[in-house]
């Protein structure tokens, strides 16, 4: 049983919560490849089956975490972005901070929520729909840029997505090549840096 799981006192009237929450300290030191309903269901200490009258399967379990970790980035990402004021400019370089200030803290479900084993997300409508909150809010931002003059009005679509594939980008190379940060980039710099050259690209002419 994890030191999680043995300090916690179960009734398991609400296993299914039960079980996401341990998945969830298990994934912070496990892939989530490696991730086993079992695993889960040993440290609860509750029979193997029981995890499966809540979860079809381990492809469910990890959608439900992939879920709960994008309404997680979805609050943060709120929080940065009403931190920014009224400019759009801001807004985009706290939310870019906070993205990947996610994705250093919480690498393992960082990956799970962008990666092949949760995909496609319409088989999981919940997961879905979270994650497409989360690319909303950021048109949002480009969309109130163009309402108050800092931006040329365009596809705000298209703009977001490659808002998006820009600050991701950097948050995956932080997950994925720590060593360049630690030794040779300034992490924040570094966003700053991606955020800037994006928004000066743009940015309206006559600004």
């Amino acid at each position: 049983m994890t030191q999680a799981a043995s300090q916690r006192a179960y009734h398991h009237g609400n296993l299914r919560a039960e079980l996401l929450e341990e998945a969830v300290e298990q994934l912070r030191h496990t892939p989530a490849e490696q991730l086993s309903l079992r695993a889960v269901a040993r440290a609860l200490g509750v029979s193997q089956t029981a995890p499966y009258r809540h979860f079809s399967g381990k492809e469910a379990l990890l959608a439900a975490i992939a879920t709960r970790g994008y309404r997680e980035l979805l609050d943060l990402l709120g929080s940065a972005r009403d931190a920014g004021g009224d400019s759009a400019s801001q807004q985009l370089r706290l939310v870019a901070r906070a993205y990947v200030d996610f994705a250093e803290t919480q690498e393992q479900i960082f990956k799970l929520m962008f990666g092949p084993l949760v995909q496609p997300s319409a088989d999981y409508p919940e997961l879905r729909g979270v994650s497409r909150e989360t690319l909303l809010l950021v048109q949002s931002i480009l969309q109130h840029g163009m309402h108050n003059g800092e931006f040329e009005e365009q596809d705000v679509i298209y703009l977001a997505n490659a808002s998006w594939a820009g600050i991701h980008g950097v948050a995956t190379l932080r997950v994925d090549t720590p060593g360049l940060y630690s030794k040779h980039i300034d992490l924040l710099r570094q966003i700053d840096v991606a955020v800037n050259a994006f928004i000066n690209g743009i940015r309206r002419r006559d600004n």
